[in-house]
């Protein structure tokens, strides 16, 4: 028979099928000694998540901008 759930096993379970579901997540390792100006300048930022986010979505910007420019010029062709 198997062991009854606690409360908090219970929750817990529910979370991570929530989080499972509904999230992804990345994780990035740095050296301490070989990459010390990155960990430094990332701890210096409100928020990490956000930091990364908002160089995420400049650079799909620019990405969709340079593809909007190289289709008027390969179509001039």
């Amino acid at each position: 028979m198997p062991k009854k759930m606690t409360a908090y096993q219970k929750k817990l379970e529910y979370n991570n099928a929530y989080n499972r579901d509904n999230y992804r997540s990345f994780s990035i390792r740095y050296g301490r000694e070989s990459e010390k100006k990155i960990i430094n300048w990332l701890e210096k930022q409100d928020s990490i998540k956000g930091y990364v986010t908002e160089l995420i979505l400049a650079d799909m910007e620019k990405a969709k901008a340079s593809h909007k420019t190289s289709k008027k010029t390969s179509s001039k062709k």
